[in-house]
């Protein structure tokens, strides 16, 4: 009798790691690549711990045979790694806003390390990326991405059957989404910089004399500088709400 129990408590537990375990890599916060694997991994032991009794009724019976419990499990994979694929695409918006505004300010060529893509990019890429991971902790968005995980439980049911049309649309729809508000972010950048350039072509016709090259890109640096420190608060607020946008139909489920 007390095996029995055992053994269906493990069950129990062993699928909702696998999910959360799975979203838990890939999330933004949590889920940081300079967070070390271990400490990932036992926050998803933890968590998993503590939600198991609520969501336990929500599994299916145990299954009997090894290939059934491999497919059961598999699926539960899947939906963790599409819950943290959502919430990790949004952070693309940075990267794309933060690479085509260091294009019109004159910053492509400055590098840095950035910790949200784990790789060298531009400044901007990189001021924009640590930013998005402080205002997350900041503005307690984490807790919303792991409630997230678990109410995903009311909209995939476990054992149910796995909906990858539904998952492919609505990944392209997100990716898509995100490029869009990368380009929203960067517009008035973009927008300044065009202008720039033609006021800097026309002096460049007016008076030849004038090396505009030399001229160009001090002033195009410090214009670019500027008008990010001026706008840089509400894009980030911009970019906070639509990432909340993502997340609420897990939320609402």
């Amino acid at each position: 009798m007390l095996q029995t129990f055992l053994v269906s408590q493990f069950y129990a537990y062993l699928m909702v790691f696998v999910r959360l375990g799975a979203a838990f890599l890939i999330m933004p916060t949590v889920g940081e690549t300079f967070v070390s694997t271990r400490i990932r991994l036992l926050f998803g032991v933890m968590v998993a711990l503590a939600v198991t009794p609520a969501v336990g009724g929500t599994l299916p019976p145990e299954p009997a045979q090894p290939a059934d419990m491999a497919v059961l499990i598999v699926g539960e994979a899947l939906i963790g790694i599409f819950i943290g694929t959502i919430a990790r695409t949004m952070m693309g918006a940075l990267e794309t806003a933060g690479s085509l505004i260091a294009n019109h300010v004159g910053l492509s060529s400055a590098q840095a390390f950035n910790p949200a893509m784990s790789q060298q990019t531009t400044v901007v890429n990189s001021i924009l990326g640590i930013l998005g991971i402080l205002l997350l902790f900041a503005t307690d968005m984490h807790h919303m991405l792991i409630l997230a995980a678990v109410r995903s439980y009311g909209l995939f049911p476990p054992g149910g059957a796995m909906p990858l049309g539904d998952f492919t649309e609505h990944l392209t729809r997100i990716f898509s989404e995100s490029f869009m508000i990368g380009l929203q972010m960067s517009a008035p950048f973009v927008v300044i910089g065009l202008l720039f350039f033609l006021g800097m072509g026309l002096v460049a016709r007016l008076v030849p004399s004038i090396q505009v090259f030399f001229v160009t890109q001090p002033l195009q640096i410090a214009l670019g500088l500027l008008l990010l420190g001026g706008s840089l608060s509400g894009l980030m607020v911009y970019w906070l709400r639509a990432f909340q946008g993502q997340m609420m139909p897990f939320l609402s489920s």
